[in-house]
């Protein structure tokens, strides 16, 4: 009897000894062998644990953007009446300072097409005449942009942008008699300014961001020199400016007077890296 208990406990620790050696108990770090009663570390079963993947801080400070421009206007005057309409593209660049500070930079390029109807006195006599002219320009306008409050568990943000601005403007008459008008000799003009206006934003997901400019409701200053070739006229360059109040909209809007950009809106959409 005991001699068949002896055989049995053999067969029971050889095995016990051959499971140790084929199967490892891995307790995350290295894998510890029993092997007749003593432990053994494995060197070779340590696990390296990797470490957390981290976004490169330029994907989380840096974005870009797409900005349009689309609107009709209307402005009449007591010497003139004028239609058109404008489309404008806007791509923007730029850095997240801080949750609320944000500094970028657009680059634009727009196309505008305007009819005009001049009341233009002689000597002896007051005529009519239309005038079509089409504009193309470009601008380059820095910005920085503060947040005041955000809505709706951070999905909407009101914001307000400060912004400088400058660009050129290339008219070119495509119908019409010029002689006497605004475009007699224009060849090209330059404006230039700075400009205060809320922005609207609303976050679709991580990397998108809509966002909505409310330029009806800007202040700022505008200036504008006017280039011109007709040396008989005079004048060689000419230099306007003014001061913007509600973009000179709202004011005129009570006085029944409309302006360029009334029935505009201006839209885009933020993306991140």
């Amino acid at each position: 009897m005991y001699k068949r208990f002896g055989i049995i406990a053999a067969l029971l620790l050889g095995a016990a000894i051959a499971v140790a050696q084929d199967d490892h108990v891995v307790d995350g770090l290295s894998s510890v062998v029993a092997i007749a009663g003593e432990t053994h570390i494995v060197e070779d079963s340590i696990v390296a644990v990797p470490p957390v993947s981290q976004v490169p801080m330029w994907k989380k400070k840096l974005y870009y953007g797409y900005n349009f421009d689309v609107y009709y206007h209307h402005d009449s005057r007591s010497d003139r009446k004028e239609n058109g309409w404008s489309i404008a593209l806007e791509p923007e660049l730029g850095w997240r300072l801080t949750e609320r500070i944000y500094l970028g930079l657009r680059l634009g390029g727009s196309y505008a097409n305007s009819v005009t109807t001049y009341n233009i006195s002689l000597i002896d006599t007051t005529y009519s005449t239309d005038l079509r002219v089409q504009h193309g320009s470009w601008n380059v306008t820095p910005y920085v942009r503060y947040r005041l409050k955000t809505l709706f568990n951070g999905k909407v943000g009101i914001w307000l942008e400060t912004h400088l601005y400058a660009g050129m403007e290339f008219p070119r008459v495509k119908d019409g008699v010029v002689r006497g008008t605004d475009y007699d000799g224009l060849r090209h003009s330059i404006t230039y300014g700075v400009q205060m206006a809320p922005v609207i934003t609303y976050q679709f997901n991580r990397k998108s961001t809509f966002q909505i400019f409310f330029s009806i409701l800007s202040i700022g200053y505008s200036g504008s020199t006017y280039f011109y070739s007709t040396p008989e006229r005079g004048r060689y360059n000419e230099y306007t400016n003014d001061v913007i109040i509600f973009s000179g909209k709202l004011r005129n809007m009570i006085a029944n007077q409309f302006t360029p950009g009334l029935y505009g809106l201006k839209f885009g959409v933020q993306k991140s890296f």
